[in-house]
């Protein structure tokens, strides 16, 4: 069984699907995917065991990423980020290819897209270490199994 690399999955971000870039100098990423129970239960249960429910479901996702203080124009970096701003984005696997710095997409059931808000954007800067920074998404939608358009 072959295992992944963590270079290899990336959350891509953009103003829609069409527009979609990796996040410049990542350092990790996560993806959560959560589901809200309540009780369910009423008095003509006759055991002891607490009913539970889905009620709702939610995901996130938080990017963590060097600051780079020069441009990469085929990724996003900070400078473009907003709090309170809708990105669409999406959790995918890429592959590694001399060059690329690990960013082209591939195609499998890993990728999932949605749509989201930029919650949280925390910098860290440390003496004597690189500047870092976090993006917490939350999803504003659901998270769907992305596949590309037939050609």
């Amino acid at each position: 069984m072959a295992t992944i690399k963590g270079q290899n999955l990336r959350v891509l971000i953009g103003e829609d699907d069409t527009t979609l870039e990796c996040i410049a100098a990542s350092t990790s990423c996560t993806v959560h995917l959560s589901a809200i129970v309540e009780e369910s239960s009423h008095k003509d249960i006759e055991d002891d065991w607490l009913r539970q429910e889905v009620t709702a479901l939610a995901w996130d996702a938080q990017v963590d990423a060097l600051v780079l203080d020069t441009d990469d124009d085929e990724a996003m970096n900070i400078e473009e980020l907003r709090v309170g701003k809708e990105y669409t984005l999406r959790f995918s696997r890429t592959a590694g290819a001399a060059g690329n710095k690990n960013r082209d997409e591939v195609t499998d059931t890993m990728q999932l897209t949605g749509q989201a808000l930029l919650t949280d954007l925390q910098i860290v800067s440390e003496n004597q270490t690189e500047a870092t920074y976090s993006a917490r998404f939350t999803g504003t939608g659901d998270l769907v199994q992305y596949t590309p358009p037939a050609e």
